[in-house]
């Protein structure tokens, strides 16, 4: 926005502040305001406070018009001025339209990204709880694999120790010999 534009409306809001009212309607009332709120595409706060805005200025134009003065040249005065607040309303309504358009898109934008980054989310925390069970299934299978280990480790130790009670093949031969020797004698 040029500094221009941004004089032009700085005192746009200037003062404003919101206030919540209770009003008190006919059943009737609320339901004529409905098929023009949702004409209109309005929420329904929207719709009522268009409403409302539209209804006082409607009145507020009315008083103007009862204190004008007799003649053309005050009805002349009135229009024009009343020709330039237009313009200057449809001015501020055409920035005030395009800011909510531009508002609209970044909206659009932020609800896109905010559902790729929920999807994302998603997967990553369902890959994380396979990633847990992965873990988790992999740490039962280490445990296995240790005791198994353990196991194969204390048998090939009982294989290597030699026992006391095998007679080793040297320690045959002269038992042999000795047999030989008297089964040849006799």
């Amino acid at each position: 926005m040029s500094g221009d534009t941004r004089e032009m409306y700085a005192d746009l809001f200037k003062g404003a502040s919101t206030v919540t009212i209770e009003v008190l309607l006919l059943k009737e009332t609320l339901r004529d305001a409905k098929p023009l709120i949702d004409e209109q595409k309005w929420s329904e706060q929207e719709g009522l406070q268009i409403i409302f805005a539209n209804g006082l200025y409607y009145l507020r134009g009315e008083r103007q018009l009862q204190h004008l003065p007799a003649g053309t040249d005050g009805l002349a005065a009135e229009v024009e001025r009343l020709t330039t607040e237009l313009m200057d309303m449809h001015s501020k309504y055409a920035v005030m339209k395009f800011r909510a358009y531009t508002l609209n898109e970044a909206k659009q934008a932020l609800e896109f990204n905010v559902t790729g980054l929920e999807t994302e989310n998603r997967w990553s925390t369902a890959r994380l709880w396979q990633f847990r069970a992965d873990e988790e299934r992999m740490q039962k299978e280490l445990e296995a694999l240790r005791a198994e280990n353990q196991r194969l480790r204390q048998r090939l130790a009982q294989l290597e120790a030699p026992a006391a009670d095998v007679v080793s093949p040297h320690s045959r031969r002269p038992f042999l010999a000795r047999a030989i020797k008297a089964l040849r004698r006799g």
